[in-house]
């Protein structure tokens, strides 16, 4: 068979490059000398880790076909791990060593002289094949790759596929220190100290060869440290690994103790209202933090409380005391240590210089709550008003009532549609961080910072005084008068400075339903019912307007009560097809 070169080209034209190659090494092999039967495919070679198996393909058949068990041994073997020779059919030879191979091991395997084939033919071509499992490989270290809190004389435990030479650990394992620019060298941890450092682990948790190791300089705090398990660390057969293995880690942060306590903002002295604490990067035993003092600036003394359920016993570690208040306003107060506080590792406190600290409290900040988003005034229990605790505000707390229903006794229907919107904006407005608009559906802002878009009712606005004085805590009423539902809002400057860090005014919302009606719902799945009563005498209401709202504000049922103050609805969706409120 020939090809000519114009053949060749015009099979490249149509995209068929492969096949013209092929074509070409079918002539150049028909052309050559007949092959010699020879080793096919030999594997592993090179460099394997966990070897199990060797297996050997011939070209031509080795053995009588049917007789697996044939004596005839292809190869003589060099390893030092053993293992057993078979026939897997009259091609195929395998070699099972008893175990996974272990790290440093070379095996060579040479086609014996003579060897032939069952046809009686020599067997020639590469007769020499070799792997080896590389050199001695970390499979497992104490502590973990990754840990984030070595210790700064941190002891590595790293279990091995195959032991090393002591020399070829010191010449090439070292370690990576951010900040450092040098190679730092390791040190390898023998006798009783090795001892000591293995006891500390389950019996089974490390298996195989195993190294003890220590950087030959303390690492810096909170600092990325990789241990570097370098090429040329060899085994005592000679086989050096190839390439590097490395294990990153983080050294843990420095021993400090942190004072905590709330503040209106970053500017301000603590509330004293809240706790004050002393927090430690590492755990420190009770019998020692429970020491710490926090004294007044009249002698009084507040007892350190630890943040945990368990027994106080001296062997108890924690990360936190707690000082609970409240605390004298616009006070000095000491925090003092105990001398010598060290954690668990024996560290000394690096800003041991810091302490005593010298805390302030603020005064009571400033505070307008009312007690929920919405609430029901009764309408006849004398002059409805609406409640509103205060404290450390304007002598008189500027406001606007806004309603939805004017001075009407009863919610007309036509009027059924604003009620749930006006309540979705004044929950918005106290819980998230975003609320109702006039102008859009919802706009960013810091809670409290915007108005509740009372300009949408009709409003009037007021001005609440704190009679007994600005920094008063007290409750005050706000009047509202008929029945309806009402927006009130607070606003005030100083609440505004306080919580917001802003000179500007904090919004406060609630929405209250002055009425003389209580109505009870019972929801069920083919029909539902409503229950009109008075507030004063519980008596059924007859002619009542009621209409069922989503939470997005559309009416999907409305009717009147009959006689009995009941009124009874139907065709209501179910509740997983309604939106969430």
């Amino acid at each position: 068979m020939r090809m000519q070169s114009h053949d060749v080209m015009a099979l490249y034209r149509a995209g068929a490059l492969a096949i013209a190659v092929q074509l070409a090494c079918a002539v150049t092999t028909s052309a050559a000398a007949p092959l010699v039967p020879h080793v096919v495919q030999f594997t592993p070679q090179r460099t394997v880790k966990q070897v199990r198996q060797v297996t050997a393909r011939f070209s031509e058949p080795m053995v009588p076909l049917g007789d697996p068990r044939s004596t005839v041994d292809p190869f003589a073997i060099d390893c030092t791990e053993k293992g057993t020779a078979r026939w897997i059919d009259s091609r195929n030879w395998a070699y099972d060593f008893k175990r996974d191979v272990p790290g440093g091991v070379r095996c060579t395997f040479r086609l014996r002289a003579g060897l032939k084939t069952v046809k009686g033919t020599a067997v020639g071509g590469t007769r020499t094949f070799t792997f080896s499992t590389g050199g001695p490989a970390v499979r497992r270290s104490e502590p973990f790759e990754g840990n984030e809190s070595i210790e700064e004389d941190q002891a590595f435990v790293l279990s091995l596929d195959a032991e090393p030479t002591e020399a070829s650990v010191l010449a090439h394992a070292w370690f990576r220190v951010a900040g450092i620019q040098e190679r730092v060298g390791v040190r390898l941890v023998t006798g009783a100290a090795r001892d000591a450092i293995l006891k500390t682990f389950w019996r089974g948790a490390l298996n195989g060869p195993i190294i003890v190791l220590q950087s030959r300089q303390r690492f810096p705090n909170d600092a990325k440290v990789s241990l570097v398990w370098g090429t040329g660390i060899a085994a005592a057969s000679g086989v050096a690994t190839e390439r590097d293995q490395v294990l990153s880690f983080t050294t843990r942060k420095a021993f400090t103790a942190q004072f905590y306590c709330q503040r209106e903002n970053a500017r301000t002295d603590c509330i004293p209202l809240t706790a004050m604490s002393v927090s430690f990067s590492a755990p420190v035993k009770w019998e020692q933090a429970s020491q710490i003092r926090l004294t007044g600036a009249d002698g009084k003394r507040w007892v350190a409380e630890a943040r945990t359920d368990e027994p106080k016993t001296p062997d108890l570690f924690v990360s936190r005391v707690d000082f609970k208040g409240p605390f004298p306003e616009s006070a000095t107060f000491r925090v003092e240590l105990p001398p010598d506080l060290h954690d668990e590792a024996g560290r000394s406190l690096v800003n041991a210089s810091e302490y005593p600290l010298t805390v302030r409290t603020a005064s009571l900040p400033p505070l307008a709550k009312f007690s929920s988003r919405f609430g029901i005034i009764e309408s006849k229990a004398g002059e409805p008003v609406l409640p509103v605790t205060l404290r450390n505000l304007e002598p008189e707390v500027a406001g606007n009532i806004g309603t939805v229903t004017g001075t009407l006794t009863r919610i007309p229907p036509e009027r059924f549609d604003e009620i749930m919107p006006w309540l979705r904006k004044v929950n918005l407005a106290r819980r998230m961080a975003s609320v109702f608009r006039a102008d859009k559906p919802l706009r960013s802002a810091t809670p409290g910072a915007q108005p509740t878009a009372l300009p949408a009712l009709p409003v009037k606005s007021f001005a609440l005084p704190k009679p007994n004085g600005a920094k008063a805590f007290e409750v005050v009423g706000i009047p509202l008068g008929a029945p309806g539902l009402y927006v009130v809002e607070l606003s005030s400057p100083r609440l505004g400075a306080a919580l917001l860090g802003k000179e500007q005014p904090m919004y406060v919302p609630t929405a209250a339903l002055v009425t003389n009606l209580s109505v009870h719902f019972k929801w069920g799945d083919e029909n539902s019912l409503v229950w009109v009563t008075t507030l004063e005498d519980a008596q059924p209401v007859s002619g009542a307007h009621v209409a069922i709202q989503d939470c997005e504000g559309k009416v999907i049922w409305k009717g009147d009560t009959d006689a009995q103050g009941i009124a009874r609805a139907t065709g209501l969706p179910a509740r997983d097809a309604l939106p969430r409120c």
